[in-house]
């Protein structure tokens, strides 16, 4: 049977080589496949990761198989990221982009608007890549705070969210979760400066935020109803962009009230109308 080893290293070669080493085989007698590139991670350069295997033509024959280049190396699996990371000077800050929004915007003109166009495909690829380097990072975090942890990533068609579990903590939720929207912008300025664009990643804690937006959901509910009964607006308490726009969508699947956003960052907020 032919043998073969799993190795890494800061390079494809070095990895390659300290396999033969420890195989005690020369190049032109194996094979490579390589696993993973190396790549700048938010907490340094992620090694090579290959596969060398004996051939076995080699192993039948007692020697070197053929005259080819004696390498065969397969697609990696993890395409290597960005080398070397961009200055966030001239990337837009989630606040500066809420500020140019007018008091009248709706989900569909504004809060929901793409940064680009892109096709569907293309977005679920970079909402893979964010998901990867927001992870990257939070494993990176969890490391140095000493804490447990398990993340889990769920894709959607409009963002990457990763739920932090088993933490045994509430260190990274804090009081009425300002810790937890800290980390949150940490994370989604340090996922914009690999990608050079606007990031997509929400962050969560043990399903504190989920928890969250069903009350938000609810306090929403309740304005749609005041609004109906009493034809004044209502406007319910400042919330992020995500938030305000899934507050949008319910009032838009909603007959009788209208909403827009009003105020700046931190404190814009959804206001929901009578539908005159």
């Amino acid at each position: 049977m032919a043998r073969q080893v799993e190795m890494s290293g800061p390079t494809v070669e070095e990895a390659v080589g300290e396999a033969l080493r420890k195989l005690g085989l020369e190049r032109d007698a194996v094979d490579v496949e390589v696993i993973t590139e190396p790549r700048k991670g938010l907490f340094g350069t992620k090694p090579a990761v290959v596969v060398v295997r004996e051939r076995l033509q080699a192993a039948d024959s007692g020697g070197p198989a053929g005259s080819g280049s004696g390498v065969a190396v397969a697609e990696p699996v993890d395409p290597p990221g960005p080398a070397t990371a961009a200055p966030t000077d001239d990337l837009p800050s989630p606040a500066n982009e809420e500020s140019q929004v007018t008091e009248t915007d709706t989900a569909a003109t504004t809060e929901a608007r793409p940064d680009e166009e892109v096709t569907p495909e293309e977005r679920l690829n970079q909402l893979d890549q964010e998901a990867d380097l927001a992870a990257d990072f939070v494993e990176g975090l969890l490391d140095r705070l000493d804490l447990p942890g398990d993340i889990e990533i769920e894709i959607t068609e409009e963002q990457a969210m990763l739920n932090l579990e088993d933490v045994g903590s509430g260190l990274l939720i804090g009081r009425r979760g300002a810790t937890l929207d800290a980390l949150q912008e940490l994370v989604r300025c340090a996922v914009q400066r690999q990608t050079e664009r606007r990031s997509r990643v929400r962050i969560d804690v043990e399903g504190y935020r989920s928890r969250h937006v069903e009350k938000l959901r609810d306090r929403c509910r309740e304005a749609i109803a005041q609004v109906r009964e009493s034809g004044e607006p209502v406007r319910l308490e400042p919330m992020d962009a995500y938030e305000r726009k899934l507050m949008h969508d319910l009032v838009a699947k909603t007959g009788g009230v209208t909403s827009s956003s009003e105020g700046t960052e931190p404190k814009r907020r959804v206001v929901i109308h009578p539908d005159t």
